[in-house]
């Protein structure tokens, strides 16, 4: 294999501080997506004809180094003003085959959203923002006078990971580019640390969800580990900025993280004194609730391996509340599919409390047929019950037996008799079935005497 390339998947080498970065990853990346690559050369020469230059920047660059799929693109302007970037973009629109449109996007930071017909992807194109306050991490950092609006823009990034920008070379493109890592990104990554750019204070009072977002940037990523600094303003500030953060936002970081390390992600909130923050439904207890969730979501991943299902995943989240406290805190912080979630916790309530049930054979079965993902949802059940110290019904076996024993009556024949569809109608097909399987119905006619005695 030739010098500065890596098998695929595997890491990128991270190079030492004041060497040149490997190009060839990047090359290689953009030769996989031939319509992107032609699309960068022609905006890098129509910025440049503009008298502007072209970076790319974030998760794309990041993502290479790490030897991850690249993902979504993000490029940064620097030299011309928003404006005269929107009509550089929609001039190359007629000429350039596969931009179907260009749309100005963002409230609070407003971007050119190209729209391709290559995918579904989305190329987001901003300006730099005037007014970074943080200086490179080391004095060889130090950028070129003439990439100094680059690098003040990255300094309002969040985490030196998300810092990198590539400047690319009108006349050479990604060969005659070059990196700017002014904050030391690459040694974070080669190191496997989550560390904020600048003060982490400042970063996360500049939006609080960066906090959730640090933790979850952490476990997607195995092996990495908070900077001591970024910590210490999470412990500090979280419990005070996090409640100030978009709950649509937190929620999309808060199931990214749970969904790449579930385990981790609770022991993080727990030890930062967020979890508390996040599900004050929890009480004064909340440290021993995340260590009971944290098991479990362990006890899961064993069971089931991963990714857990979204419903099992939130599921867990919310077990230890009553049902009611759990929809609540499901609806406050605006959790996906809420329907799947609601169906899994009630039929967790049922198959973990059935003295609490009038019928409880009954409606045990009845929980477990309508189980959309009957294997997690006994799974769950199961984590519920061994991290609590208590025994587990083999319900598995419960299920085989209860296939054994004939449904005599059901909503059809009730209909046929003249008793409507309404609570009496469910009280006695469940009651007919319990005593079924008890033993103690085992004929039609049997079941037919008990349904006709409950009109």
């Amino acid at each position: 294999m030739r010098a500065g390339t890596t098998k695929p998947g595997a890491s990128l080498p991270v190079p030492a501080p004041g060497h040149p970065w490997p190009s060839d990853a990047l090359q290689a990346a953009l030769r996989r997506r031939p319509s992107l690559r032609r699309l960068l050369k022609k905006l890098t020469l129509a910025v440049s004809d503009a008298g502007g230059k072209l970076y790319l920047v974030g998760g794309f660059l990041r993502n290479i180094v790490e030897g991850r799929d690249p993902g979504d693109v993000d490029l940064l302007v620097t030299g011309i003003s928003y404006r005269r970037t929107g009509d550089v973009l929609r001039a190359l629109s007629v000429e350039v085959p596969g931009i179907r449109k260009v749309v100005a996007a963002g409230r609070h930071f407003p971007v050119h959203r190209i729209a391709v017909s290559w995918g579904k992807e989305y190329i987001d194109v901003s300006n730099a923002r005037a007014g970074g306050r943080s200086r490179p991490s080391r004095p060889g950092d130090a950028p070129d006078s003439g990439d100094r609006a680059a690098v003040d823009d990255a300094a309002r990034r969040d985490f030196t990971i998300n810092g990198l920008l590539f400047r690319l070379d009108p006349d050479r493109f990604v060969e005659g580019g070059r990196l700017l890592d002014p904050f030391g990104g690459l040694e974070d990554v080669r190191g496997k640390r989550i560390r904020c750019v600048g003060e982490a204070a400042d970063r996360f009072r500049e939006d609080p969800l960066r906090i959730v977002r640090a933790i979850r940037l952490k476990n997607e990523r195995a092996g990495f580990v908070l900077h001591p600094a970024t910590a210490s303003a999470i412990r500090r500030l979280g419990p005070r900025l996090l409640p100030a953060a978009s709950p649509d936002r937190l929620s999309v970081e808060l199931v990214r993280s749970l969904s790449a390390d579930p385990s981790g992600t609770i022991d993080d909130l727990r030890r930062l004194g967020l979890l508390k923050i996040l599900l004050p439904e929890s009480g004064r207890n909340a440290n021993r609730a995340g260590e009971r969730i944290a098991a479990r979501y362990r006890f899961l991943r064993r069971s089931l391996g991963a990714p857990l299902p979204l419903p099992l995943l939130l599921g867990n989240l919310l077990a230890d509340l009553p049902p009611e406290s759990a929809l609540a805190a499901a609806r406050r912080l605006r959790l996906p599919d809420l329907r799947s979630v609601a169906s899994a916790l009630r039929s967790l309530q049922i198959l973990t409390h059935p003295e609490a049930l009038r019928f409880p054979r009954a409606e045990t079965e009845s929980a477990l047929l309508a189980m959309e993902d009957a294997r997690g949802g006994i799974a769950l059940y199961r984590a519920v019950r061994h991290t609590g110290g208590h025994p587990a019904r083999d319900l598995n076996r419960y299920m085989r037996k209860c296939r054994t024993r004939p449904f005599f009556i059901n909503g059809i024949w009730l209909e046929k008799n003249g008793i409507p569809e309404g609570p009496m109608r469910r009280e006695i097909l469940l009651c007919v079935r319990e005593k079924t399987l008890a033993g103690k119905v085992t004929r039609r006619i049997e079941a037919v005497r008990l349904a006709e005695s409950m009109r």
